[in-house]
């Protein structure tokens, strides 16, 4: 399609709501993402979408993405965002990070996150692919597309429901329950663990069995290499979410304590969670999950065959 000002160069991606292509703004000659809605007869979606450009419009922090603007053409609504050249975190896990690169990672990421929650937003969506970076190294969140402003009872996901990637989901947003900066924390945590070790833990063979090991699996030991940062992961993906950090800028003290070779404090032991693994959890939090994630689970066999395995 053609949008007056911008010349598409090529699709850098694509999902089921929207298209982004990298495009020049020719007014100033300079290379932006160009974020496309598709027509969709549903106005929750554009407003979904209008949404996610107001919340990245009012949050001005170097870490992150920037908007240049937004608009309607055709009854398809557009979001003009700087061009991050540098790749995402994904490509940076799978190639191998050192530990003071993931330090200054997670400084900047907590910094980001203190500011947002601060603002009374939870980005609901923290992912390896949602942090970008720019040719200098600066780290940008983007994505703010499930966010939710919690002074704001609209929710705008597509299915009325509010759920990011199974691999880095807490628990309490995996149950539907009411969500703050912890749930942001505990994606962020995941992420640790997987920058330091180069894999996701609680990932299973579907998205359900990875969705229930969030819900009901330990809290994994990092190897011996990282033991020191094992606490601060504790802090991050207790199941409960009293037993996390209370915001991120606690974790930017935890970060600062274990680089100057100080060892933080355990505030409190964090206890197991005691989940009811009964049949009839298992089949209400399967039908849940079903209706998102995999509908050929939805059969009363497969139901009850989940039950039976948690039991």
């Amino acid at each position: 399609m053609r949008i007056p000002g911008y010349k598409a160069e090529r699709l850098m991606a694509r999902g089921g709501m929207s298209s982004v292509y990298l495009a020049m703004q020719e007014s100033l000659s300079r290379r932006v993402a160009l974020k496309v809605l598709r027509r969709f007869d549903n106005p929750r979606q554009a407003e979904r979408f209008l949404h996610e450009a107001r919340i990245i419009a009012s949050l001005q922090h170097r870490n992150i993405i920037t908007i240049h603007d937004i608009g309607v053409i055709d009854d398809r609504h557009y979001i003009s965002m700087e061009y991050l050249e540098g790749g995402s975190l994904s490509e940076k896990i799978n190639a191998g990070m050192q530990e003071p690169e993931i330090l200054d990672l997670m400084q900047n990421i907590c910094s980001c996150l203190d500011f947002v929650h601060r603002k009374g937003i939870v980005h609901r969506d923290i992912k390896p692919s949602n942090i970008l970076f720019h040719t200098d190294g600066t780290a940008k969140l983007t994505d703010f597309g499930i966010a939710k402003q919690l002074n704001n009872d609209q929710d705008l996901t597509i299915d009325g429901s509010a759920f990011g990637s199974p691999y880095y989901i807490s628990p309490e947003q995996a149950e539907g329950q009411t969500l703050d900066g912890r749930a942001d924390i505990y994606a962020l945590g995941i992420i640790f663990h997987e920058m330091l070790t180069g894999q996701k833990p609680f990932a299973e063979r579907s998205h359900i069995e990875t969705i229930l090991a969030h819900l009901t699996h330990p809290i994994p030991k990092l190897p011996k290499a990282f033991s020191k940062y094992q606490l601060l992961m504790e802090r991050m993906i207790a199941k409960d979410p009293g037993d996390r950090a209370t915001s991120a800028q606690e974790l930017l003290d935890l970060i600062q304590k274990i680089r100057h070779s100080e060892a933080p404090s355990r505030s409190k032991d964090i206890k197991p969670r005691k989940k009811d693994l009964s049949r009839d959890w298992a089949r209400n939090l399967a039908v849940e999950w079903g209706k998102r994630l995999h509908p050929s689970f939805m059969t009363r066999g497969g139901i009850i065959e989940w039950g039976k395995r948690l039991r």
